[in-house]
């Protein structure tokens, strides 16, 4: 998919005259349906080359457009690029997936000795996205029944930083092995802000036509028609 060269910000109109709130053309809907389909959490086509900074700018852009409870816009996004600090998470997150491997056997053991779960080193670099819940505070409007609407936005900020990567041509892996202590305590973030999400970022060699654990056998996608429900939650 080749992205378009001229890009307008969240309010700007499409080629086809159609301005923000309207549909959008069908070949556009259509991509944006294959991008959707297309995004994969990257592991080992990472390539290490650099990321323009204008198409960083860009991607973080994206994931900042997104929706937040109260627009309390509760996001940070931290760029990790020094080969130290990659080094050493990665040494935790190899400590956990040891940890996770003990806890399997047999047929589940087998699968996952096969399955390679990060790209840290090989990505080009990392952004770590966190939630601040006091940004907006102390009324945040929307949150005072739903205490975790304020880490929903951020999951769909990272969301949207995905889609816009991949748009790109770039890749991205969330990692997720690790403990929070220790991620918070290798960047500095305060007690009071989590970090979310630690993604690796950069060009790719390709996107597998298959997503990772469904190609490994680990497990398989669900039938849309297993998971959309009518009216009410279906019976245990």
């Amino acid at each position: 998919m080749s992205p378009r060269q001229d890009r307008g910000g969240p309010q700007a109109e499409t080629s086809g005259g159609h301005a923000t709130g309207d549909a959008f053309p069908g070949e556009v809907a259509d991509l944006f349906y294959a991008l959707c389909g297309r995004r994969r959490d990257v592991r080992g086509q990472f390539t290490g080359e650099p990321v323009d900074d204008a198409v960083l700018r860009r991607i973080l852009g994206a994931a900042h457009a997104a929706p937040s409870v109260g627009m309390s816009q509760p996001w940070d996004f931290v760029l990790v690029r020094d080969r130290d600090t990659r080094e050493a998470f990665r040494e935790h997150v190899a400590t956990e997936r040891d940890t996770f491997a003990r806890e399997l056997s047999g047929e589940d053991a087998a699968t996952f000795s096969k399955i390679k779960i990060e790209g840290i080193l090989e990505s080009t670099l990392s952004v770590v996205v966190t939630y601040d819940p006091d940004r907006g505070s102390p009324a945040v409007l929307g949150r005072h029944a739903i205490a975790d609407a304020g880490l929903y936005s951020v999951c769909l900020a990272i969301q949207n930083l995905w889609l816009a990567a991949t748009a790109e041509g770039l890749g991205v892996g969330w990692v997720s092995f690790y403990r929070e202590p220790v991620l918070r305590e290798l960047l500095g973030i305060p007690e009071r802000v989590r970090p979310v999400a630690w993604l690796c970022l950069g060009p790719v060699t390709h996107l597998e036509q298959t997503p990772d654990l469904e190609r490994h056998g680990w497990r398989t996608r669900l039938p849309l028609d297993a998971v959309v429900h009518a009216e009410r939650y279906p019976d245990s």
